[in-house]
């Protein structure tokens, strides 16, 4: 997300900070007066106006759209109505990285899921009462309070996060935790589908006392037939990621393979810097990059009628370390892959632009999320927040990925194997580096 700040928290709490979908009304309050509300609402649109790098390409002014909007907000009944009109409100930008937020009591249901297709999948499950039930890792989650999961999430669950892309909408909203987060004493229905066929319920009423859980997102390596490395990269967190502990299984595992596949699909992102350490070890050139844009207002200007632009920054190439330090850090020139899919997002976009900018190889998978950029932080009171994206970019190129997403040089759609075992994206990946 950010090039310079950790921004994304790879836990299943912030599997959207800014993403608290609507649900059934707990405790309904009105604490917020209609002055509050149009406070909050007004200086979000404002700030937009000032710092949103998307700004001079969206189709409609956004001032406009709060003025029509105001009295829907500023008249809703409780603080929670207006918190869901809020989002949207925020979403209408259509930019991942541009949201409100909000403190709330929510918590999930203790599994976390993906989708497949127009099926959504158990991965993880994180109580025994869960486990005694009969839910596993791949058990299929087909419908919450009687509806059908897709059906589900297209309705309570996609509109309430910020997205920029198709792709990146019809797939993280229904992966991690997100499908059955809600307010905490309010019960979900989840009912499952087991490997026989036979469909059972669960009530949860949103009390577990299981707590946040952080899973491993350390970096992994094995390897794969025909010597071949799979690196795979869960988080860009910095707290996820050891220098050390990399550099030497970049010399004791990397360096000696014939080839190398990177799989950074389902990674949201974290600190771009991490990424560029990871690229700076494996490209065997300089990689360029394009300038960046970034809103500039100027008040002068703006005192004669002129209206604010944006303004191109360039961006310095980056030196990998085998030019840097040819004496310290051993050469990898062989082949790579990179897989991608539609949660691949954020700095993780940042980690793909460098590699196609650095003609590493191929990316295979699905287009990404389409979303990355600065994003700055804002008080709006009243424990409302608002993020808005700050930095638009592009690949060396010129190719334009924000709002579309990077683009693989192959396409493969994943199947049900990525839940059940012998990954089909991989599987074809590793025909690919070994020509086979």
């Amino acid at each position: 997300m950010s090039k310079h700040s950790i921004q994304i928290p790879v836990s299943f709490l912030a599997a959207f900070f800014f993403a608290i979908a609507p649900m059934q009304i707990a405790f309904a309050k009105n604490d917020l007066t209609p002055y509050q509300k149009a406070a909050i609402a007004t200086r979000f649109a404002s700030e937009v106006k000032y710092n949103f790098a998307g700004y001079g390409k969206f189709a409609q002014n956004y001032d406009s759209i709060c003025r029509a909007e105001l009295p829907n907000l500023v008249n809703t009944q409780t603080d929670e109505e207006f918190s869901d009109k809020l989002q949207l409100f925020a979403n209408r930008l259509k930019d991942g990285h541009t949201s409100i937020g909000f403190s709330a009591d929510v918590t999930y249901a203790p599994i976390s899921h993906k989708r497949i297709g127009d099926k959504v999948f158990v991965t993880e499950v994180f109580s025994e009462e869960y486990t005694q039930k009969g839910v596993h890792r791949g058990t299929e989650i087909v419908a919450i309070d009687d509806m059908p999961v897709i059906e589900y999430g297209n309705q309570y669950v996609v509109p309430y996060i910020p997205s920029s892309t198709p792709q990146w909408a019809a797939s993280y909203p229904f992966n991690s935790v997100n499908l059955t987060k809600g307010y905490r004493g309010v019960p979900v229905k989840l009912t499952f589908k087991n490997s026989n066929g036979k469909t059972f319920d669960i009530i949860d009423d949103r009390q577990s006392p299981w707590g946040i859980v952080n899973p491993d997102m350390s970096i992994k390596f094995e390897s794969l037939p025909g010597n071949i490395g799979l690196l795979k990269i869960p988080s860009f967190q910095a707290n996820n990621f050891d220098l050390q502990a990399f550099g030497d299984l970049y010399e004791q595992k990397i360096v000696p393979t014939d080839g190398l596949i990177i799989d950074i699909r389902d990674n949201t992102g974290g600190n771009s810097q991490v990424g560029q350490i990871i690229m700076m070890l494996l490209a065997t050139d300089t990689i360029p990059q394009a300038s960046w844009e970034t809103p500039k207002y100027e008040a002068a200007y703006a005192s004669w009628g002129k209206k604010w632009g944006r303004e191109a920054i360039p961006s310095d190439s980056i030196v990998p370390f085998c030019i840097s330090h040819p004496n310290d850090m051993p050469k990898y020139d062989k082949p790579i892959i990179l897989l991608v899919n539609g949660s691949t997002f954020s700095a993780a976009e940042d980690f793909t632009v460098l590699f196609k900018n650095a003609n590493r190889g191929k990316v295979v998978g699905t287009p990404t999320g389409g979303s990355t950029g600065n994003p700055i932080f804002i008080d709006l009171g009243w424990g409302y927040t608002g993020r808005i994206c700050t930095r638009h970019e592009k690949l060396a190129d010129g190719t334009e990925f924000i709002g579309v997403g990077i683009q693989p040089n192959v396409i493969v759609e994943e199947t049900e194997s990525v839940i059940f075992g012998n990954d089909n994206v991989i599987e074809e990946a590793l025909k690919i580096i070994t020509h086979k």
